[in-house]
């Protein structure tokens, strides 16, 4: 498995990983060519590839804030047949030695309580849950 950054040749593919994994576009919106090439040209977001056998087969997004020394996780999608492979673990460890390499200081990210597998891998990487901040909604 090969990690490296997302370019335009890959967003054909990253949409139809997107279209595997519904509820990403039910609380994020949609993820369309227009937005990839925006995350693309955005200085402070980082779109990671993972390709197996030359197949691009995941994504992870995320923020960074180098004044606040901070990676903000966003989106992270594996196509369906590539799951429960550790290629999710190894998009979440690229962005972990990103944010070493660039001396970012801490990884915050939000994660949907029935979201079982990325909270797992939360715990996993041993992430604690914040006791700083409250995530407050409301539909109207």
């Amino acid at each position: 498995m090969k990690i490296r950054k997302a370019n335009k040749k890959d967003i054909p593919t990253l949409i139809k990983i997107v279209k595997g994994v519904p509820s990403i576009e039910d609380y994020l919106g949609e993820y369309d060519k227009k937005l990839f090439e925006k995350m693309l040209k955005d200085k402070e977001t980082i779109l990671l590839v993972a390709e197996v056998e030359n197949k691009v087969v995941g994504f992870k997004e995320f923020k960074i804030d180098k004044e606040a020394k901070r990676v903000y996780g966003e989106s992270i999608a594996v196509s369906k047949d590539y799951r429960k492979k550790g290629i999710g673990l190894a998009l979440f460890n690229a962005m972990e030695d990103y944010a070493k390499k660039h001396k970012f200081k801490r990884i915050s990210f939000i994660v949907r309580d029935w979201n079982e597998s990325m909270n797992s891998l939360a715990k996993k990487k041993k992430y604690k849950l914040s006791d700083k901040f409250n995530f407050w909604e409301k539909e109207i």
